[in-house]
């Protein structure tokens, strides 16, 4: 059993226009704009506003060219729905761009992206959700003598009612 502080493992449910929605963390500076081209519809979400028996249990972490580890110690995870809309999300980021007036889109997922905390360890949790699919994402950043790294890690997970499903976000889920 993975012991937890609740206090950086509480889901919580972003707010609207209170930061950036969960693939935004995913933008870079650099990065050309896109335009969505899948619009969000609120009543194709609320199945994942609701609250369930499922839950998320994971871990964040890079391995880095050392062969050390990179936690996501302290950092947010976020939980969205793996619907079309923010799978297109992903892809847009995946590619190299950035979605297009993110900010303001931000205020329509009001209460359907979720985001939680690691703990020291890179680990985190969601309780209480639906049994629905979800894009879980995280941004983990590492420095050392010669390199350094930003990378934002991303998985698809399905959720089942009274189960607990694992997630390991690492190398192979950077997009």
């Amino acid at each position: 059993m993975m012991r937890r502080s609740p206090a950086l493992t509480r889901p919580h449910v972003l707010p609207a226009a209170a930061g950036v929605l969960a693939m935004q963390a995913l933008a870079g500076c650099a990065r050309p704009e896109v335009e969505k081209s899948i619009g969000f519809d609120a009543g194709a979400h609320a199945a994942w506003r609701a609250p369930g028996r499922a839950s998320i249990a994971g871990e964040g972490f890079l391995r880095r060219p050392n062969g050390w580890l990179a936690r996501c110690s302290g950092g947010t995870v976020y939980l969205a729905p793996a619907s079309p809309y923010f799978r297109e999300w992903v892809e847009i980021h995946r590619s190299g761009g950035r979605v297009a007036n993110a900010a303001a889109l931000d205020r329509l997922h009001d209460g359907v992206v979720r985001k939680t905390q690691c703990d020291a360890t890179g680990r985190f949790a969601f309780e209480a959700l639906p049994a629905q699919r979800w894009l879980v994402v995280t941004r983990i950043s590492y420095q050392g003598v010669g390199w350094n790294a930003d990378m934002t890690l991303a998985a698809e997970v399905e959720t089942k009612a009274g189960e607990a499903t694992q997630v390991i976000l690492s190398n192979p889920n950077r997009i």
